[in-house]
C-alpha cells in the first residue's frame, strides 16, 4: 500500500523532532483513514521538507507523531517553471488549472490582470486549499509560489515566453533551448489584446505558438507546464545515461 502524505506548516514541526498536524489533517488521519498510534506516514511542509513521522498520539484531541527521518525538495525536480494565467470567468476551470499545475511540478503560478478579463473574483485561501491537496495526492514537498493577481505590464519583459496563436516560432523551440528556468504568459478567453502584444514585444518578451489547434486558457497553460517539465526530466536523464 502506498504511504499517505499529509501537510503541516513548517510552525508545526518542533525543534526536538515532533510534529503536530492540523485540525483538518488529523480529523482525516482519526476518523477516515483510522491511524493509530505506531503508524508512520510522511508529512511535507510545502517549503520543501518531507518527513517520515511515526504517530504517537491520535485521537480526538489532535494527532501528534515523531520524525523519524528528513527529506529535502521530496518529489520536486531541477525544473524552475512560473506560470501566469489570466483570470477566468468561470473559477472551476481556474482550480482545475491550479490543481494540475501543482502535479506538474509547477514552481510558480501568478494571476494575471489583462485588459480582456471577465473577472476579477480570486479567493487565495481556496487557491491555497486545492494547492495543497494536490500537493499531498502526488507526493510533493515544496508548494509553487503563488501570488497575488498581477497587471501583465508588470510581468513582461527579456525571457518570459507569451502565448500567441499567430506567433511565428513554436514554443518548442524555446523548451530545447531553455535548460532549467522558464516564465509562460497565458492570456484569457480571447487572448491577449493587440496593445498587449505589442508591449510584450516591446519589453524584449518572445511571442510563441502551441500548435495548431485552438485551446482553452487553462489547457493552454497545463500543456506548456507539461512539456517544458517532461522536456527537463528527459534531458536530465539522458544526462545520468552520460
Amino acid at each position: 500500500m502506498m504511504e499517505r502524505f499529509f501537510y503541516a506548516p513548517p510552525e508545526a514541526f518542533s525543534s526536538i523532532g515532533t510534529v503536530v498536524l492540523p485540525q483538518d489533517e488529523a480529523k482525516h488521519i482519526v476518523k477516515v483513514l483510522r491511524l493509530r498510534a505506531g503508524a508512520v506516514i510522511t508529512v511535507v511542509d510545502g517549503e520543501g521538507m518531507g518527513a517520515r513521522v511515526q504517530i504517537e498520539r491520535a485521537d480526538r484531541d489532535g494527532v501528534y507523531g515523531r520524525i523519524i527521518s528528513k527529506h529535502q525538495n521530496l518529489g520536486e525536480s531541477d525544473q524552475k517553471f512560473t506560470i501566469g494565467l489570466a483570470l477566468l470567468k468561470q473559477q472551476r476551470r481556474y482550480n482545475f488549472f491550479l490543481e494540475k499545475s501543482v502535479e506538474l511540478g509547477v514552481t510558480g503560478i501568478i494571476p494575471i490582470i489583462t485588459e480582456r478579463i471577465e473577472s476579477r473574483s480570486w479567493r487565495p485561501d481556496r487557491a491555497m486549499q486545492i494547492m495543497i491537496a494536490a500537493l499531498k495526492q502526488c507526493n510533493r514537498s515544496r508548494l509553487p509560489t503563488l501570488h497575488s493577481p498581477t497587471p501583465f505590464d508588470q510581468l513582461v519583459g527579456s525571457g518570459v515566453l507569451i502565448a500567441d496563436p499567430v506567433a511565428e516560432t513554436s514554443f518548442w523551440t524555446e523548451v530545447n533551448r531553455i535548460n532549467d528556468s522558464m516564465v509562460m504568459l497565458i492570456g484569457p478567453e480571447g487572448g491577449f489584446t493587440e496593445n498587449e502584444r505589442q508591449l510584450a514585444i516591446s519589453r524584449g518578451a518572445s511571442l510563441v505558438h502551441l500548435g495548431p489547434r485552438r485551446l482553452r486558457a487553462e489547457t493552454a497553460a497545463i500543456c506548456s507546464a507539461t512539456a517544458f517539465m517532461l522536456t527537463g526530466y528527459n534531458r536530465n536523464t539522458q544526462r545520468l545515461k552520460q
